[in-house]
């Protein structure tokens, strides 16, 4: 009997000094996915890697799970996996509860694995079902209002440090998606900004885009003494800042106080800048600690959301673990299709005003003829490919049969 499993390690089981060597780049992504589907007797693989975890999403034959790197690490398995995988989308799994960007991250992962050809039918449905439970959360509670990104506790940080981002020189090291996100706010604020990256064209894109400066000589030179704040988030798999680079760097503007704000996985930083007189450096787990102040009222609406997951977890266990996923798709289909026909020709009367007895029968007649050949063609195909539960599970999912009908959210 094959199992969905979740093994990872994340903010609650390891600090950044383990997750930053755990870390899987979008490029190696791929290849790796491509390996444990097919040298590790995996049948379906996907990976979240971001800066506070490191998660595969794994289907396997069963719950002894091969390869050298996949045991060591946390387990949940049905249905704690696909409870996990949806409250990890949902934001209530963050170090920042319920921030918007882990979603993101996930439809990416996604993605990804469609891409290189390691999702089948089961690990593509609870991905799927995963990003829709995240939306209906975000939706019907408060837990994502107010919250803040690894990026705004950054500059919430900078802000603190600084006394105020306005007029302040600020330096981005990094040009991706963070960077940008933080640039933007940062601009608003009235900061002075200037950017590099190891692509020129990038900082240069995004220095037009927030009317600041794009640094081609290099990170050390790029601070110089209006730099009040240096902020960290690229994809190297290196520091991009030694501690010799940054003495050089405080030598150079006599230790003038500088603030380092690094939010990259791996670090952008070695940590013993933090020693350089005059510099005060700040890491993710540094941020992670000054979460807990802010929390309150978003946990008030923890269990709401809570609620919503336990809810889609039990349709979608239900839908998963059917032997025979063709017979109950056709049912789940012939239900919706007429529910939508009675509600259709209900509305439709009474706005006609037909209430006689002949008149509905011919309505009727009408309406159920024009629902069963519509209905054909995927009836055929499902019943044509019995024995491939990605068809029934890939209809399920197109005819939206696993969402609850409008105003009917707690059936």
């Amino acid at each position: 009997m094959t199992e969905i499993v979740v093994a990872g390690l994340s903010f609650h089981t390891a600090p950044l000094a383990v997750r930053e060597r755990a870390a899987v780049a979008e490029s190696e992504a791929r290849n790796l996915l491509r390996y444990l589907v097919g040298h590790s007797g995996l049948l379906e693989a996907a990976v979240v890697s971001t800066c506070n975890r490191t998660e595969f999403y794994l289907v396997s034959p069963s719950a002894e799970l091969t390869g050298e790197v996949v045991p060591r690490l946390v387990r949940y398995l049905d249905p704690e996996a696909v409870r996990h995988i949806f409250r990890v989308a949902s934001g209530l799994d963050s170090m920042v509860l319920g921030e918007a960007q882990i979603l993101g991250q996930v439809k990416a992962a996604h993605r990804l694995a469609r891409e290189a050809g390691t999702l089948d039918a089961r690990l593509d449905f609870v991905m799927r079902r995963a990003v829709s439970v995240a939306k209906r959360v975000r939706t019907e509670t408060g837990i994502g209002r107010s919250t803040g990104s690894v990026t705004e506790l950054a500059l919430e940080h900078a802000r603190d440090a600084l006394g105020g981002l306005e007029g302040r020189g600020i330096l981005l090291v990094g040009a991706g998606k963070m960077s940008a996100a933080a640039a933007r706010q940062l601009a608003a604020h009235g900061a002075r900004l200037t950017i590099t990256s190891r692509t020129g064209e990038s900082a240069e894109a995004l220095a037009r885009e927030v009317d600041g400066e794009a640094a081609h000589d290099g990170i050390v030179a790029a601070v110089g003494e209006d730099i009040d704040l240096v902020i960290c988030s690229t994809s190297s798999s290196r520091p991009v800042l030694t501690a010799a680079d940054v003495a050089r760097v405080q030598r150079s503007r006599g230790g003038r106080p500088l603030c380092i704000v690094d939010i990259a996985v791996p670090r952008d930083v070695e940590p013993a800048a933090a020693e350089v007189p005059g510099v005060s450096l700040v890491d993710l787990d540094v941020l992670g600690r000054r979460v807990e102040s802010n929390l309150e009222r978003r946990r008030s609406e923890l269990p709401g959301a809570e609620r919503i997951v336990e809810l889609e977890l039990a349709r979608t266990i239900a839908v998963v673990g059917e032997r025979d996923a063709a017979g109950p798709t056709i049912a789940a289909l012939g239900r919706q299709a007429e529910a939508l026909r009675r509600r259709e020709v209900e509305r439709t009367a009474a706005k006609l005003g037909w209430s006689d007895d002949e008149t509905r029968r011919h309505l009727d007649a009408l309406t159920r003829s024009l629902v069963r050949k519509l209905l054909h063609a995927p009836i055929t195909h499902i019943k044509e490919n019995v024995d491939d539960p990605g068809v029934a599970l890939a209809l399920r999912e197109a005819f939206a049969l696993d969402d609850p009908a409008p105003g009917r959210r707690d059936l």
